[in-house]
């Protein structure tokens, strides 16, 4: 059965998060404003999680079906929202004049660079593009638990069984200066993901 109430989807959400055991840990003091970036299938916990820093968050969310209702379930939490893709097409030009606004307004941006739809854990050129826009560093973010599971989808979504233990992890941030261009940085981005992604998965951090 499709949840499609965001009332509803909210408040099972919260009543499953309350359940969870969660451990949040910054391995670089978060900067504001900045971009974080976390993937898609990871994305379930993070808002919770990070509940306490919403009035400075802005996290973009697509312009499709699903995008609506989370887009509703975010900003009851407090965050604000940008719709569209850091890309172009569907809204994506908009979308990136609108957060390097607010990156100059001292927000940071939350983005999915493999959403709306994949690849699953491959980043698209628009979070390294706005990065060099702005001169702001990245942080990877992700999340896992001991219990969970993982939903038949693209992104293969995890999900935490009630009452498991949760980690989530704010990485050391990537420096766009440091690189040549921005395919050198979005290179880096995605390998910082994936091994901070498996080293939580390892529990080595």
């Amino acid at each position: 059965m499709r949840l499609s109430n965001p009332e509803l989807l909210y408040t099972l959400s919260s009543l499953w998060v309350k359940t969870l055991r969660v451990e949040v840990e910054f391995l670089a003091p978060p900067q504001f404003p900045s971009i974080v970036a976390f993937w898609h299938g990871r994305m379930f916990l993070l808002p919770f999680a990070l509940r306490s820093y919403a009035e400075k968050v802005a996290i973009l969310i697509s312009r499709h079906r699903d995008g609506e209702l989370i887009a509703q379930i975010v900003e009851k939490m407090g965050f604000k929202t940008v719709r569209g893709s850091a890309g172009k097409g569907k809204g994506g030009d908009r979308a990136f004049k609108e957060m390097v606004k607010l990156i100059e307004k001292g927000y940071t941006v939350a983005i999915t660079p493999d959403g709306p739809k994949g690849p699953r854990e491959v980043v698209k050129p628009g979070v390294a593009k706005l990065s060099m826009k702005t001169g702001t560093p990245v942080y990877p973010l992700t999340f896992s638990a001991n219990w969970k599971f993982n939903l038949n989808s693209w992104d293969r979504f995890l999900i935490p069984y009630p009452f498991s233990k949760c980690r989530v992890v704010l990485g050391n941030p990537i420096d766009p200066a440091r690189f040549q261009n921005e395919e050198e940085l979005r290179k880096e981005i995605e390998l910082n993901m994936k091994k901070l992604t498996e080293k939580v998965e390892r529990g080595e951090v």
